[in-house]
């Protein structure tokens, strides 16, 4: 993938769509992950992003982290996962991380008119627990969720080496916001969701992910362009904060 010129590097996608262009902007220090290519082409590639990510540690803790990685991606590429992304950064000099995903997947169940409305009852619905919303972005309205999933670990300890995360009985808690957006070819939904397990790190993180959903730029044959260059979406403030926080 490409970048682009500013602030914050731009991702361009596709859809199985030919006709349909997604382009989004994310901050520099979150890796991507591959997700797409061959077995041999993903493992040298995920060795590669972890001995980046990781390059002031051993062998060993790297070996971890590519494991646990890999053990995600097949899931990613069953889902239509076309971005993934994750930082390991220090925030007020203790360690932070964060996944970014994009995926894009099949609208079903109601027609593009009423998709969002759509979405808004499904997902209340189904995740009482979870803040369901209408938010409108550049590039459309959307529905965005906000929640807490809740992931029981076998031996009572934190997968990621040198985070300080906060277990309850050895349960880990990561705080999601997800952002679905109806795609213009009335066919498709492209979800973007930040993650994080650092809940002392959330507003700082769910800021970030909201220039990055307003920064989505879509292009589609049949239409004029739908919504602003992405680069006149970016927070400049935001930038600068973020690039201060990650460097």
């Amino acid at each position: 993938m490409t970048s682009g010129e500013g602030p914050m590097s731009g991702i361009p996608t596709a859809s199985a769509d030919a006709r349909l262009q997604i382009r989004f902007v994310v901050p520099p220090a979150f890796h991507e992950i591959p997700v797409l290519g061959t077995a041999d082409e993903v493992a040298e590639e995920l060795w590669e992003l972890v001995c980046e990510v990781l390059a002031s540690r051993s062998e060993e803790p790297r070996l971890r982290w590519a494991v646990a990685l890999a053990e995600l991606i097949p899931s990613m590429a069953e889902a239509g996962v076309i971005h993934a992304g994750m930082c390991l950064v220090d925030v007020d000099g203790r360690p932070s991380t964060a996944t970014i995903t994009a995926t894009v997947c099949p609208l079903v169940g109601t027609d593009y008119p009423g998709a969002v409305d759509f979405l808004l009852t499904r997902l209340a619905r189904s995740r009482p627990e979870a803040e369901v919303t209408a938010v409108e972005l550049p590039a459309g309205r959307a529905v965005a969720v906000i929640d807490a999933v809740a992931t029981a670990l076998e031996d009572g300890t934190a997968p990621l080496d040198g985070l300080s995360l906060s277990l309850v009985d050895g349960v880990l808690t990561t705080s999601v916001i997800q952002v679905h957006l109806p795609l213009p070819n009335e066919v498709e939904l492209l979800s973007l969701e930040l993650s994080t397990p650092c809940p002392e790190d959330w507003e700082l993180y769910s800021e970030l992910f909201a220039d990055v959903v307003r920064s989505i730029h879509l292009e589609f044959a049949d239409l004029p362009t739908l919504s602003a260059p992405m680069y006149d979406t970016v927070d400049e403030e935001m930038a600068q904060r973020v690039k201060a926080a990650f460097g």
